[in-house]
């Protein structure tokens, strides 16, 4: 969700190099730290506004990406098309969801081209 108060601790810690001050929040953080770790890469100069906001989408994907490489049961119904798994990043402000779609390597952690993933994917031309 936007507005997280452990992303923005995360990419603190991440620029300023330092630990949390409990051990219960430093494990959540280190659950971040990957995503922070690449916004504030990629966006090194920009406020930190920004950065969280990168920060949160990564960490939908990475999530995503975790739940596909752990979990047996939701690879394979990935794979086989029965189940899709999709993020979002939900606007504590404004009460919405910003869909992101599927992981963009989604068909390389299940293992399996996945064409109705493509067809969906695909952008719409008309042919006279």
């Amino acid at each position: 969700h936007t507005l997280c108060g452990a992303v923005t601790a995360a990419i603190k810690s991440v620029k300023t190099k330092e630990g949390m001050p409990t051990e219960n929040l430093g494990a959540v953080v280190d659950n971040i730290r990957v995503a922070a770790e690449m916004a504030v890469k990629t966006l090194p100069d920009a406020p930190l506004e920004q950065q969280v906001k990168m920060a949160t989408t990564l960490n939908v994907f990475e999530c995503m990406q975790k739940i596909m490489r752990h979990s047996k049961i939701m690879r394979d119904g990935i794979a086989s098309e029965e189940l899709m798994l999709v993020g979002a990043v939900y606007n504590i402000e404004e009460g919405n969801l910003e869909w992101l779609g599927p992981h963009p390597e989604q068909e390389t952690i299940v293992g399996s081209t996945l064409k109705v993933h493509r067809w969906r994917e695909a952008p719409y031309s008309r042919k006279s």
